[in-house]
């Protein structure tokens, strides 16, 4: 047992990159309000470690001892003999902030707080934030949140959260601060049916302690992160999330960011979610302009422009090339090219002499290309047409429009002329959900893969953004 009179008070806090090194990768969990009881916070937080694959030692807290979902319990934090890289606080207010003044006394790296109750809830949660604060002071570790969802790494099977709107996510470049751990989880979720690979999700909570500025600047600067999407209500510490955001942009990252409260009911809305004062939205779009920071204006929008950046493909200009086994969709697909300010060529005699031989007479060859529905008997013209618009000199990007698949021979053609090209392609499926064929080929590449024209517009528009538009 550790002896309660142990005062690590003294001891030297950790640095932001210190703390995060441990956060993401580390060997012992403690969740304070462990429970037998589903649907509580500590209970699901310690189960989908568990089922998750974490393979760190995790530690339930819970009053009563005994054993919490298979593991060996503690009565309270100071039965744990060590120290503890991390603990989660997953209990009603009052629990939670006693719980905070014991890892004072501790060897606790970094706090977790799950619980809410604080600036964002008024009244009594004012106080409560006072207290915390006052804590925090002195505090040898360092916080994230509280009233936040939590953290999630996948090269670590670290899911350190009650959502299970993390599972299953795969390594990749794409890192995720979310001040909000709802809109978190639906990105999250997005992403990760598409295929695209995730570094590591911080639900930040009201950040009375680490900020989105220090989580940018210590996730973008990762080597495998190549886009941060960021969800903030308020930017704590402005200057600095400016500075970290320009570095990453100039060193060829990308960061996209929805900024929540930009009218006057939503600003009034996150006061009451996040504790957060939303700040003037012209200096927000000002800021993000200047330091290259691509804005969408919601969450969806963010992950279609989030999908195509991560496959990590950079147009050389704004030519679109466009394919599709329908002409409406093809047109439609034009203007929204056009009208975002992307040119669609006429391709070159050579690309459409190539054409010829999987396009009827009665398609189109000139761009966009109307492959008709003869193509949904031959299941691999599709991908030779896609391979033959992608080599174009004068197409920058390509983009596949298909509906319902008849055949897997189809998909497996477009994820060969995506292998076959380095040119960012997108494909647009509008009709997956009636198609006889599976989707993973394009998955396991993080091929970006929409459900309409508009959506894939997102993306498109994203590839080209380098001044901080907003898309």
């Amino acid at each position: 047992m550790a002896d309660p009179n142990t005062n690590h008070t003294a001891a030297r806090r950790p640095s932001v990159a210190e703390a995060l090194d441990r956060l993401f990768d580390p060997r012992t969990i403690a969740v304070v309000g462990a429970s037998r009881a589903k649907g509580k916070l500590g209970q699901a937080v310690t189960a989908l470690l568990k089922s998750n694959g974490y393979s760190g030692t995790i530690i339930p807290v819970n009053p009563s001892g005994g054993e919490i979902e298979g593991l060996p319990a503690v009565r309270s934090l100071e039965e744990i003999n060590g120290p503890i890289d991390v603990v989660v606080l997953a209990t009603p207010v009052s629990v939670a902030l006693d719980a905070l003044e014991t890892c004072t006394r501790l060897d606790v790296k970094v706090v977790v707080g799950v619980t809410s109750g604080f600036s964002e809830a008024g009244g009594d949660g004012n106080e409560n934030e006072i207290r915390l604060r006052r804590v925090m002071q002195d505090a040898p570790f360092r916080l994230v949140g509280p009233n936040c969802e939590g953290v999630v790494r996948p090269a670590s099977n670290l899911q350190l959260t009650f959502s299970p709107m993390f599972n299953d996510l795969r390594s990749g470049p794409v890192a995720m601060i979310s001040q909000s751990g709802a809109l978190g989880g639906l990105m999250a979720l997005r992403l990760g049916e598409r295929g695209v690979g995730i570094n590591a999700i911080v639900s930040s909570g009201n950040e009375t302690d680490l900020t989105a500025a220090d989580l940018l600047d210590y996730l973008g600067n990762n080597p495998q992160t190549r886009v941060v999407l960021c969800y903030v209500e308020e930017l704590r510490n402005g200057r600095r999330f400016a500075e970290a955001a320009q570095r990453l942009t100039q060193a060829g990252k990308h960061v996209v960011a929805v900024k929540g409260g930009r009218s006057r009911a939503g600003s009034r809305a996150v006061q009451s979610h996040t504790g957060a004062m939303a700040g003037d939205d012209r200096v927000i779009s000002a800021v993000f302009r200047e330091t290259g920071i691509i804005r969408a204006r919601e969450s969806v929008a963010a992950i279609d422009a989030v999908t195509a950046l991560a496959a990590g493909r950079r147009p050389a200009g704004n030519r679109v090339g466009i394919i599709s086994v329908t002409g409406g969709l093809g047109v439609e697909m034009t203007d929204l090219a056009e009208s975002a300010g992307f040119e669609v060529p006429v391709l070159d005699e050579t690309t459409q002499t190539a054409l010829s031989r999987y396009v009827p007479f009665y398609g189109s060859v000139t761009n966009p290309v109307d492959l008709t529905g003869v193509v949904l008997a031959n299941p691999t013209f599709v991908g030779r047409c896609l391979e033959a618009v992608a080599a174009d000199p004068g197409v920058d990007i390509a983009i596949a429009i298909i509906t319902f698949v008849p055949d897997q021979q189809f998909i497996e053609a477009l994820a060969e002329a995506y292998d076959g090209t380095d040119k960012p392609v997108l494909i647009v499926w509008t009709g997956s959900a009636r198609s006889n064929a599976s989707g993973e080929a394009l998955r396991e590449r993080a091929v970006p893969v929409y459900d309409s024209p508009a959506r894939a517009a997102s993306g498109l528009a994203a590839l080209a953004a380098t001044t901080g538009e907003v898309i």
